[in-house]
């Protein structure tokens, strides 16, 4: 019985090493599909499902959303009645959904301009025409249409968090090409050891598309503290950021910082 499962395994392991052989000759780079973590029959399994997939694209076609769904019958948005646009929307999901479809939203957006964004814009887009399970086409509305608003509060968030993170120099990512041939944002975090943020809020928002320009308005309480010192310096008020839309996003190109005032000396006068 051992000797029948060596063989088997055996067998197993030439048949793996054969299909990299004919992957690395078709697709090249074989060895990315193996791993010594698996049994002989795990990899097999693997491999076959591999090159099932790298068949299924090696000759795949172009075709539309519309045409991939099977040409749907559908009404324009402005032909529905209100209350029957949610209904239809639905039925657009279901479609797509059985298609192998899917479509998300990161904001709110209402059940008519959803409407008309499947059916007179991801109907157009192209699509590879190859159907393997467990894939999905996946889109994101604001991928299309970015809620500026949205992405610019986001953005403003996450880059006071990484700026005054000094465990982390990620925020440089965050920053305009032109601020990142500047020192100005290096000068103030390099002047504090630790920054505590004890409060930080939007409080408007202004974008400009044309000039590619923004400006965010923000309140904060954020603590500062000089290493070796026991001063505390905090950061009480109103500041803003200037952004810039570059390559598709939104780049913080300036910061200005409410006045800070030092704690410790305002509680010893």
């Amino acid at each position: 019985m051992t000797d029948k499962n060596s063989n088997k395994k055996n067998q197993i392991r030439q048949e793996n090493e054969e299909l990299k052989k004919k992957m690395e000759e078709e697709f090249g780079a074989a060895s990315q599909w193996s791993s010594p973590d698996l049994s002989p029959e795990m990899e097999n399994d693997f491999l076959k499902h591999i090159m099932e997939f790298e068949n299924a694209w090696k000759n795949t076609k172009k075709t539309t959303v519309y045409e991939f769904l099977g040409k749907p019958v559908f009404r324009r948005v402005e032909n529905l009645q209100p209350e029957e646009i949610s209904a239809e929307l639905e039925r657009m999901y279901t479609l797509m959904e059985k298609n192998q479809i899917s479509l998300d939203t990161i904001c709110e957006v209402p059940d008519d301009e959803l409407y008309r964004f499947i059916t007179e814009e991801l109907f157009n887009e192209e699509i590879d025409d190859v159907r393997i399970e467990g894939m999905m086409s996946c889109y994101t509305y604001e991928e299309f249409h970015p809620n500026h608003e949205y992405d610019l509060n986001r953005y403003a968030n996450d880059f006071i968090q990484s700026y005054l993170d000094k465990t982390s120099d990620d925020y440089l990512h965050e920053i305009s090409s032109d601020a990142s041939k500047s020192d100005w944002h290096k000068h103030f975090r390099d002047a504090f050891s630790r920054f505590d943020v004890q409060k930080f809020e939007i409080e408007s928002l202004n974008y400009n598309l044309e000039t590619a320009k923004a400006e965010v308005g923000f309140e904060c309480d954020i603590q500062a503290k000089v290493e070796g010192e026991s001063d505390l310096f905090r950061f009480v008020g109103k500041g803003k950021f200037g952004f810039v839309h570059q390559w598709d996003f939104w780049y913080v190109d300036s910061v200005e910082f409410p006045k800070p005032y030092n704690e410790s000396s305002a509680v010893r006068n």
